[in-house]
């Protein structure tokens, strides 16, 4: 049985980074892969054009990223709008994921240890989480 892992990216460097660490570190035939990004919710989305916007940066994001997986052909992807670390923990509870895997920024006050986000998400989530760290 495959282990399903979902990759968390918002298209930084250190989320791609964490792309590369799946892809050398995991057997790529034994995964099902989801990437998520998680569009935080904006005023201009209300706007057609605001919305429209956004889900083609998603979609750039997110090819960006299976890009840098560089494997996987079976890599499903998904956007949705919501508070970033609340969405990735309930997209993986709900749809059953053995591990998430996300890069950190570390744009916080706690940030030279773990980025606000991925902090969140290791402090909530049910569900092994895998914080890659930046290239130094």
């Amino acid at each position: 049985m495959a282990l399903r892992v979902l990759l968390a990216t918002d298209g930084s460097p250190s989320s791609l980074r964490a792309a590369h660490w799946l892809k050398n570190h995991l057997n790529e035939h034994q995964l099902s892969i989801t990437l998520l990004h998680v569009m935080a919710p904006r005023i201009e989305y209300g706007k057609q054009d605001g919305f429209i916007n956004a889900r083609k940066h998603s979609e750039e994001i997110l090819e960006a990223t299976e890009q840098a997986l560089g494997c996987c052909p079976s890599v499903e992807t998904v956007s949705v709008i919501g508070v970033p670390h609340e969405e990735i923990v309930r997209f993986a509870i709900d749809h059953n994921i053995d591990l998430i895997v996300m890069g950190r920024r570390g744009h916080s006050k706690i940030g030279h240890w773990i980025g606000s986000v991925s902090f969140a998400v290791f402090q909530r989530s049910p569900i092994p989480v895998t914080i890659v760290e930046p290239d130094q």
